[in-house]
């Protein structure tokens, strides 16, 4: 341990990263630009720092674990045409079953399932 809040070292960029992302929020609301909050993503690299995983490998570890939903994004814009010029934006998704809360739900096998 150090002087980094009782904690191990490696935690110094995750809690570099809450204070970049509190002034961030912060700017943004001060300006009324947006309301756009950080995603997961912006954590990834100080999560990664924690894991130890080396700084060469962050950006590929990165970028791996996206290709999937990137490749699905490309397919949705070059033929389902889900909107007429390329931009960013973030599709909104709310949860259409039946909620059974936090420890409610229980798993049935799929030979008993109608």
């Amino acid at each position: 341990m150090n002087s980094w809040q009782g904690n191990p070292p490696s935690w110094r960029w995750h809690i570099l990263s809450e204070q970049i992302e509190r002034f961030g929020i912060e700017a943004f609301i001060k300006r009324a630009k947006t309301d756009i909050l950080p995603n997961v993503d912006f954590y990834s690299a100080p999560v990664y720092h924690i894991m130890g995983i080396p700084l060469d490998l962050m950006t590929p570890i990165f970028a791996i674990s996206r290709v999937a939903g990137w490749c699905a994004h490309i397919i949705g814009e070059k033929f389902a045409e889900a909107q007429d010029k390329p931009a960013l934006y973030r599709p909104k998704a709310e949860y259409a079953g039946e909620y059974c809360g936090l420890s409610g739900c229980t798993y049935e096998p799929l030979e008993v399932r109608e």
